[in-house]
């Protein structure tokens, strides 16, 4: 994983033109300063993942919260502007393997489907802005870090730079200042808010967040920000200085605009997981979530592969936990939807709450589970002789029962062994009279 660039930038509405109209003009370093910003962006790497920290985001108590919808839209009518609007995808297996990496940095985020942002305006109104440098969004993940005590925020930081994640990622931390610099100030006057202003820009020119976790809780309370967690997670990301390019506080709330540059990813090849069992545990989470199921627009969305929504086949769906310990196995011999990727779907959740040996999984389960899916050819007759345990998975028929092993399976060396416990499975207690056929896996692990 490689950070290309972190930046931080001001929400106030009133710096669109559609919003401000013509007060905007009262925000002329921000403006300036935005400006800048971009400059220097249009200049990067498009990131392949943005990451953005909203104070306006919805948040969890104790924990950074991530928001897992497929995609998100929003709009800024409550501002007086319906016409600014924006629509992202969310790269759902970044996501995943985002918050399984704080997971193992001792830092479990939580999850929360909201779809729709408009009341978000600290999403909202950086990223309008930044629409104009690549004309299209890069795929989003937002986050809620108010939650987040100032120290766990900038551990926060500190846990997403040593994360070891495929792609450029970029971090855009959204937070205004002070909302108290004068006495018509929104949240009114408190001269605690003009100290907290100066120490958070010394902190980034800096690049140390020393000087903030020192502010006392009474400067803190006084100055009445809403950007700190985002800045202190910033700071811990790059712990280097960053480049600032504006600070003004014109209605009386502190406006900051910053940016690091970081190098782009060297290693070559650096992938996601495979879209099958990415579609595999989509499936699952709508499912736990009492949501809809993936459209065939989104399952078209998830890979260019034809295969996954033009082609019938049939596969199976394995999940375990991260010590390798089966929770659940659901799959057909012949396909029975429409195409794969329908197939996934049910089999998935077929496997996640339906398989006899399991009680149904939980939501809160997800985060310590891996995928699998296996795809398999059309069954063909075979005799005994022809059977491998390692290249063929192998059908047992007789008196009407059927029982199916998968091929390449720990502890599954011989054909006798496979056959043996294909027959257990179906309750066939004497092969004679059985016949058999053989088929192939192509396997598609999370890992």
């Amino acid at each position: 994983m490689s950070w290309i660039w972190a930046a931080l930038m001001p929400h106030p509405p009133i710096i669109l033109p559609e919003v401000g109209r013509g007060r905007e003009a009262e925000a002329g370093a921000t403006l300036e300063g935005v400006g800048r910003l971009k400059k220097e962006l249009a200049g990067l790497p498009r990131p392949g993942v943005l990451l953005v920290l909203s104070p306006h985001h919805p948040y969890a108590p104790g924990s950074l919260l991530l928001n897992d919808a497929p995609r998100l839209n929003g709009s800024l009518a409550a501002f007086g502007a319906p016409q600014v609007r924006l629509q992202a995808e969310v790269p759902y297996e970044a996501l995943r393997l985002l918050a399984e990496g704080l997971v193992r940095a001792g830092l479990p985020p939580s999850l929360s489907t909201a779809p729709e942002i408009s009341r978000d305006h600290g999403t909202l109104v950086p990223l309008v802005t930044l629409t104009e440098v690549w004309g299209e969004l890069p795929p989003l993940i937002v986050a809620g870090p108010i939650g987040l005590s100032p120290r766990k925020a900038f551990a926060l930081g500190r846990a997403l730079r040593g994360l070891d994640l495929p792609g450029n990622w970029a971090l855009l931390a959204s937070g205004d200042l002070s909302h108290r610099l004068l006495p018509d100030a929104p949240a009114g006057y408190n001269p605690k808010g003009k100290i907290f202003d100066q120490t958070l820009v010394e902190a980034l020119k800096a690049g140390s967040a020393e000087p903030l976790l020192g502010l006392s809780p009474d400067v803190l309370d006084g100055a009445g920000e809403c950007g700190l967690r985002s800045v202190l997670c910033l700071l811990g990301l790059t712990d280097a200085p960053l480049q600032v390019f504006s600070y003004e506080g014109p209605f009386g709330v502190g406006y900051c605009t910053a940016l690091w540059k970081g190098e782009p990813e060297k290693r070559p090849g650096a992938a996601l997981v495979h879209p099958y069992p990415a579609l595999a545990r989509l499936a699952v989470t709508r499912h736990l979530r009492g949501a809809p199921q993936p459209s065939q627009a989104e399952i078209r969305a998830v890979s260019p592969d034809e295969d996954l929504w033009n082609a019938k086949k049939a596969c199976f769906v394995s999940i375990k936990t991260l010590k390798g310990t089966l929770r659940g196995c659901i799959g057909t011999i012949l396909p029975l939807a429409a195409d794969l990727g329908r197939e996934i779907v049910m089999n998935a959740v077929s496997a996640a709450v339906r398989d006899p040996r399991f009680s149904p999984m939980r939501l809160e389960e997800l985060l310590n589970v891996r995928f699998s899916v296996d795809v398999l050819s059309r069954p063909e007759a075979t005799a005994r002789d022809g059977l491998d345990p390692k290249r063929y998975g192998v059908i047992v028929t007789k008196d009407g029962r059927r029982g199916l092993l998968l091929p390449d399976l720990e502890g599954v060396d011989t054909v006798e062994r496979q056959v043996s416990i294909a027959a257990q499975k179906a309750g066939i207690r004497n092969l004679e009279g059985a016949t058999f056929q053989r088929f192939t896996v192509t396997r598609y692990p999370e890992e």
